[in-house]
């Protein structure tokens, strides 16, 4: 999963908590995230050295990133590194962009071969795992516990959570704590038919089966098919309490409360999710192609849906704003359905990591760069762009865009703590996302700070994880008949090896919670 691959989703979506998917799937559209205010916006004297200080001398570091260069970068990049010498930080940047299709190669056979550069984004979906165990990443500990800035711009609970055989092995990057899901809703369509505000799932299916009755030219819940597969979470009993129970480890995995390893069928909450997704797609809630479906962005847009996804981070909720603008009395509402006191279950991983090879001979320089990047207005400068030109400040954590500049805050910028919000947000949108970037409004899984290593079974997940797209979503979504999709999940699973890799992933996981003790 990227997340967003990197930028397209999230999200992508994070690892649901019931783990009806383990990975990032990519979604139509992109926006930048958003958040908060700083925890600190005073320069440290590691960040922003003092007039007196001997000028250093400044070191080019070279960065490799995904995707394209934003609109008008060579502009901002001339004045984040103009900024940098201003501060003595001693170092200037070099990015470069790389296509998402040549990355990860392009990346691998640079460090295979050693070649001169010092950052690059990776993560587990990418081949993070895999320079780790060549060690071919540096370990970041020591140079992190020497920038304090960059240290209280991400939760503790995140740095706790992220790191790989108890090292930082990458500084992790994100702007949420947990997976926040719910729905942006069609509230002119509420109001019209006379419904009360939705805050219960009984009372959205009631919004539902209401559309299906009175307009037959909408569809209620129109969603892109690789998120589909979600509803079955967000229509069981128990996800919007704090009851809800288990979290995926990987495709098809879940680790309990009961600190045992189990499968995804096990799962009492999700088998009804599934159950759901078979009732909806009988009864037309869903489009007949909701598992293919690629432009749920652009048709909902266009006034032919009455409900879709949300997620609080920061992108999804202002995909849908067009609908405002094409369809005439147009009002959106954002519907998170939860109990008072909710506390989503969260184990606090994040999917983007800034990385240093291993040979980078200036890794002090890279950190004192993060560092730098943590203080408000450095952060700003990168992410954002110029003031008066690309963007203006509203207070300290919203923002007026005015040029199309975006950067990929995902490849090194991302902070919990200083990202803003743009002026358009729906008030709602913004105050989940608030709620998702705060690491204490989460539970803690008993699997936070567990990651499997799946080199021991690598022949079986070959072959398990496929069922994820082939049985798991249509049959979450009803495309695949309930009681005819389960018995083939089991199927193909014992037939994959499912219960070794259930025993190595048992086996990991009590060797973690021995060394916690």
């Amino acid at each position: 999963m990227n997340k967003r691959k990197a930028g397209s989703a999230l999200l992508a979506v994070a690892m649901v908590a019931t783990g009806l998917l383990a990975g990032c799937s990519k979604q139509e559209g992109s926006a930048s995230p958003s958040p908060t205010k700083a925890a600190s916006t005073a320069p440290s004297a590691s960040a922003t050295p003092s007039p007196s200080a001997a000028p250093k001398e400044t070191v080019e570091l070279k960065a490799i990133f995904p995707g394209d260069a934003p609109q008008g970068f060579d502009t901002v990049l001339a004045a984040v590194n103009e900024k940098l010498k201003k501060d003595n930080v001693g170092a200037s940047l070099k990015i470069q962009f790389v296509s998402w299709n040549d990355y990860a190669s392009l990346t691998n056979v640079k460090i295979a071969a050693g070649e001169d550069f010092d950052m690059l984004l990776d993560a587990p979906w990418q081949h993070m795992n895999q320079l780790i165990a060549s060690n071919s990443l540096m370990a970041l500990d020591d140079l992190v516990a020497k920038a304090p800035e960059l240290k209280a711009s991400i939760p503790q609970q995140m740095w706790d959570a992220n790191k790989f055989g108890g090292k930082i092995m990458g500084i992790p990057l994100g702007t949420t704590q947990g997976t926040v899901m719910g729905f942006t809703v069609r509230k002119d369509l509420r109001l019209k038919y006379g419904l009360p505000e939705i805050k219960t799932i009984a009372d959205m299916e009631k919004f539902l089966y209401t559309v299906k009755e009175k307009d037959k030219d909408i569809t209620p819940l129109l969603v892109q098919g690789s998120v589909a597969a979600h509803n079955a979470i967000k229509f069981n009993s128990l996800y919007y309490t704090n009851k809800l129970d288990g979290f995926s480890i990987t495709t098809g995995f879940q680790v309990w409360e009961d600190k045992k390893v189990h499968m995804v069928w096990e799962n009492p909450q999700l088998l009804e999710g599934w159950k759901k997704g078979e009732q909806f797609f009988k009864d037309g809630i869903f489009a007949k192609n909701v598992a293919q479906e690629q432009n749920a962005v652009t048709l909902f847009n266009q006034g032919k849906g009455a409900a879709t996804s949300y997620y609080a981070d920061g992108a999804e909720g202002l995909k849908y704003l067009d609908v405002l603008k094409t369809v005439p009395g147009a009002q959106l509402e954002v519907v998170v359905p939860a109990d008072a006191g909710w506390k989503p279950i969260s184990d606090f991983k994040q999917a983007n990591y800034l990385c240093i090879p291993k040979y980078s001979k200036h890794a002090d320089r890279v950190i004192d760069v993060m560092n730098w990047l943590s203080i408000k207005e450095n952060h700003d400068l990168l992410e954002y762009g110029i003031v008066g030109k690309d963007w203006n400040p509203i207070g300290d954590s919203s923002m007026q865009t005015l040029s199309k500049y975006a950067f990929p805050g995902y490849t090194m910028s991302w902070r919990p703590k200083l990202e803003r919000t743009p002026d358009n947000m729906l008030p709602d949108d913004k105050k989940w996302l608030d709620f998702a970037k705060d690491a204490n409004n989460f539970r803690p899984t008993v699997a936070a700070g567990f990651s499997v290593n799946l080199d021991p079974v690598k022949t079986e997940m070959a072959k398990f994880t496929p069922l994820n797209a082939q049985i798991v979503t249509p049959l979450a979504v009803g495309v695949l008949e309930y009681d005819k999709g389960l018995a083939q999940l089991k199927s193909e699973a014992e037939k994959a090896g499912y219960d070794k890799i259930k025993q190595e992933f048992q086996k990991q996981f009590d060797d973690f919670l021995a060394a916690k003790k």
